[in-house]
């Protein structure tokens, strides 16, 4: 009888375990300034930024990362040379890094830097993406329309993305490249382009707000009504250059939406405290077996980029979770150091609100569904 009960339950349960879970990673800006140029710069004239990552790879690895490109590959030779602020250029031997390094999946190039060289340095930049097989949104250029927006599958997951920025520091002097930008009308229309590609899931990722302010202004929260209005299940924001909150929605019919205000930078030479401190976003989705796809969980892993030498860079796990600091790179810090991360890692965790529980990565839990009403809520005025 009991072998009985168990077939029965398999007949009716055939679809119960048919749920298909994926998780994203988002970075913020991925910035090059000069003194990164000259700290890469080797020996030959050649470039080689691995030490910026080396101590956040393994956090990465296999795993679907967005981030924020906030510089340029406009090449070298008539006047052009590479440079950091205020008009960037980065050697093109940086998409190694980003390929395998990072593994990073997709590139937000709405941004207030991308016409740093102009509508032909905006337009190469693209080009170089495509040859290193770096997937990007937030341009209209070649054959992809503006206001576009690109289908990826993640584990079976299919997100769709838009990109706006508020808009660029440099007018280009073509047509023949347009950057999306966070006029309603536009948001609009790339959320429509977003849902004719039939997708589980919709991101935003905006480039938006006051720079080193740590909270949205009211520009940030008008364009995330008009992408949440229109479909939008999670939304990331870049630009401030320091960390925003996250704010977690939870809908009247159950369903959840999420926005993540800035994500501050991820790697840069901008010292001037809280530039230099920031995180890591996870937002798990889960489709089930009747094709719903919702929002599961959102979790963080708190960053912090230390300057070990005058003009190095090494983007560096804060958090706390023993597992990861046994795995990851620490290598050459000292105990106070060492403490010292942890105190600012608590500083973002805090900011933040997330939770002293760790999810199955180590991140540190921002919300789930399990406990859906408990919503993040910050426990300090700024990630100082």
């Amino acid at each position: 009888m009991r072998k009985l009960s168990v077939l029965i339950l398999l007949i009716f349960c055939g679809s119960c375990y048919a749920e298909t879970r994926a998780r994203f990673l988002f970075i913020g800006d991925i910035m090059v300034h000069d003194q990164q140029l000259e700290s890469a710069r080797q020996k030959d004239g050649t470039y080689n930024f691995s030490p910026s990552f080396r101590r956040v790879k393994a956090l990465l690895k296999n795993s679907f990362l967005v981030g924020n490109l906030e510089t340029v590959f406009a090449g070298t030779g008539k006047k052009l040379k590479y440079a950091g602020f205020p008009f960037f250029n980065t050697p093109d031997i940086f998409t190694e890094n980003l390929t395998d390094d990072l593994e990073i999946d997709l590139l937000s190039l709405a941004n207030n830097h991308i016409f740093d060289r102009g509508s032909q340095g905006a337009k190469r930049t693209a080009e170089v993406l495509d040859s290193a097989d770096i997937a990007w949104v937030g341009l209209g250029v070649g054959d992809v329309l503006s206001n576009d927006a690109v289908l990826l599958d993640n584990n079976g997951i299919k997100a769709a993305f838009i990109n706006h920025s508020y808009g660029s520091n440099e007018r280009p002097k073509s047509s023949d490249v347009h950057l999306n930008v966070t006029r309603e009308a536009d948001i609009v229309q790339s959320m429509a382009r977003a849902r004719a590609l039939s997708p589980d899931v919709i991101i935003a990722l905006f480039h938006w707000g006051n720079e080193y302010h740590y909270q949205p202004n009211v520009h940030q929260k008008k364009a995330a009504d008009t992408a949440f209005d229109n479909g939008a299940s999670l939304i990331v924001g870049t630009h401030p250059h320091v960390l925003q909150p996250v704010e977690v929605r939870v809908n009247d019919d159950g369903t959840v939406k999420a926005v993540a205000w800035s994500l501050g930078n991820f790697v840069s030479f901008q010292r001037t405290l809280p530039r230099e401190r920031s995180m890591i976003l996870s937002a798990e989705f889960v489709k089930d077996d009747e094709g719903v796809t919702r929002l599961a969980s959102l979790s963080i892993a708190p960053l912090y980029v230390i300057a070990p030498g005058s003009k190095r860079t090494e983007v560096t796990y804060a958090g706390s979770d023993e597992t990861l600091l046994e795995t990851l790179d620490f290598d050459g810090l000292s105990k106070e150091r060492l403490r010292d991360l942890r105190k600012i890692g608590r500083a973002v965790i805090d900011f933040v609100g997330a939770r002293e529980e760790f999810d199955d990565y180590g991140f540190n839990v921002l919300w789930k569904e399990e406990s859906a009403d408990v919503l993040p809520k910050s426990r300090r005025k700024s990630p100082m």
